[in-house]
C-alpha cells in the first residue's frame, strides 16, 4: 500500500512538472534575450533618480544585457517622473491615502542615433494607506513601495527593450 501511494505521488509529481514545463511556463523576472541585444548603450537623463538608475542597470545585469559604450543599440531615457498625491482624506481632513506615480519617457535608438522604436512610455502607479498617527511606519512604507515601483519600471522597459530590439 506504502509503494503503491508513493508511486502515484510521483507520476502525479512529474506529471504536473511535464505539463507545466511543456505550456512555455517561466518565473517571472526572466526573458529570452537574443543574442543581438544582449549589449546596449544606457543614456541616462541626468537628474534621474538614482534608485531608478540602480533599478535599471541591476535589471539589465540580471537579464545577461551589458552596458557599453558603442553598442548596437541605445537605451536613452528621455523623462523620469513622479508624483505623490492624496487621494483620500479623513473627516478632519487629514490625508488617509496617496497615489504614487511614476512615469518614463525613453526610446530605442540604433548605433547611428536613428529611433528603432519610436517614443515608448512605462508607466505605474500604486494607492497606500497614511497614518498620520504612525507617520515614521508609513514614510518607511512609502520608501519601500517607490523601490518595487522603480524595480517594477525598470523590468518593464527592460521588457519592451528586447521586444523592439528582436
Amino acid at each position: 500500500m506504502t509503494n503503491y501511494h508513493f508511486l502515484s505521488r510521483f507520476v502525479c509529481f512529474t506529471l504536473a512538472i511535464a505539463l507545466i514545463s511543456g505550456c512555455g511556463f517561466k518565473l517571472r523576472g526572466t526573458m529570452d534575450v537574443p543574442e543581438s541585444s544582449r549589449m546596449v548603450t544606457l543614456i541616462l537623463k541626468s537628474g534621474s533618480p538614482a534608485q531608478f538608475d540602480q533599478a535599471l542597470k541591476r535589471t539589465l545585469n540580471q537579464q545577461g544585457i551589458s552596458l557599453l559604450e558603442a553598442a548596437p543599440y541605445q537605451l536613452a531615457i528621455k523623462q523620469v517622473r513622479e508624483n505623490r498625491r492624496s487621494i483620500t482624506l479623513d473627516r478632519k481632513a487629514n490625508v488617509d491615502e496617496y497615489e504614487l506615480l511614476v512615469l518614463v519617457k525613453f526610446e530605442i535608438l540604433n548605433l547611428e542615433g536613428e529611433s528603432v522604436s519610436g517614443p515608448l512610455v512605462a508607466r505605474t502607479e500604486r494607492i497606500f494607506d497614511y497614518n498620520a498617527d504612525a507617520a515614521t511606519a508609513s514614510y518607511s512604507l512609502e520608501k519601500e513601495i517607490r523601490s518595487e515601483m522603480w524595480q517594477s519600471i525598470s523590468e518593464r522597459i527592460v521588457r519592451q527593450f528586447v521586444a523592439q530590439t528582436r
